[in-house]
């Protein structure tokens, strides 16, 4: 969905860890994981979500679980439908946007029957980037957005706390869209102005909240009524400048240049439909 917004206060978000290669060291992890799939998906693409899967859960094993459930969104099942396949590829991209494989090692994928269906197996052995140094405890962010289901028209509010004086940046991932990655708060063209700074002077309680309405994008054309969307809530101690676009690759680099103790991070899902 693409967001506009209606009026602001202030804001706040809570954290993930992403990594500055420069300052990190590599170890290696190992992971099986699988991918259940019909005669709807290619035996290619469901391989290729199992690899995916795989090392999901290799970097969750030297990284820890950063990704909470109520971060992602219940996809239908693996029934082998492109709606469920596309589903589960956003969850894996998503989870990575937390981690960095330095290489892959080896890796390998095999199709076993299941009854009525497939299931293709990923093997994978990599290295992982883990950091030097952990988030600041002292500065954490908590991001109050409720909403799962949205429609389009909605009055949407976006509540944000930070710990301690800061700056953050909104933005929303739309898969469904070219992976772009659009900045919606603060909401101009200008990368001088890219942040909304939050302090005990400007904010009580170093809270704000921000509303909303849910509008569809431009891209979302022919016949289907709901499409999987995600806030990205970005907090620093210092102010970054930030485009107001990226390609969802460009955006992970970004967020990797940041040191670790300077930064948290929040992501939320929902699914946006219309009638």
């Amino acid at each position: 969905m693409t967001f506009r917004q209606i009026a602001h206060c202030s804001f706040l978000f809570i954290a993930i860890a992403i990594i500055a290669m420069s300052d990190a060291m590599a170890e290696t992890s190992r992971a099986r994981a699988e991918y259940l799939y019909g005669p709807e998906t290619s035996k290619n693409d469901a391989c290729n979500l199992a690899l995916g899967k795989a090392k999901m859960k290799a970097l969750a094993d030297k990284l820890g679980e950063s990704v909470s459930a109520e971060e992602l969104l219940s996809c239908k099942g693996t029934t082998g439908k492109i709606s469920d396949y596309r589903c589960d590829l956003n969850q894996v991209t998503w989870s990575q946007i937390d981690g960095d494989i330095k290489k892959t090692i080896d890796e390998k994928s095999y199709v076993e029957e299941r009854g009525d269906a497939s299931a293709c197996v990923a093997e994978v052995e990599i290295e992982v980037i883990i950091p030097k140094e952990k988030a600041d405890p002292n500065f954490w962010l908590k991001a109050d957005f409720k909403q799962m289901n949205v429609r389009v028209g909605d009055d949407l509010n976006l509540g944000l706390e930070l710990s301690q004086a800061g700056y953050f940046a909104v933005f929303n991932w739309l898969p469904h869209d070219s992976d772009s990655v659009v900045r919606i708060i603060p909401e101009n063209e200008d990368t001088s102005q890219s942040n909304v700074y939050l302090s005990p002077e400007k904010s009580k309680g170093l809270k704000s909240s921000f509303a909303m309405t849910a509008s569809w994008a431009e891209s979302y054309t022919g016949k289907r009524k709901s499409y999987d969307e995600y806030l990205i809530i970005v907090a620093t101690k210092t102010p970054y400048r930030w485009f107001s676009k990226y390609s969802l690759d460009d955006f992970k680099s970004r967020l990797q240049s940041i040191p670790i103790t300077e930064k948290r991070i929040v992501k939320k899902a929902y699914q946006l439909s219309k009638n």
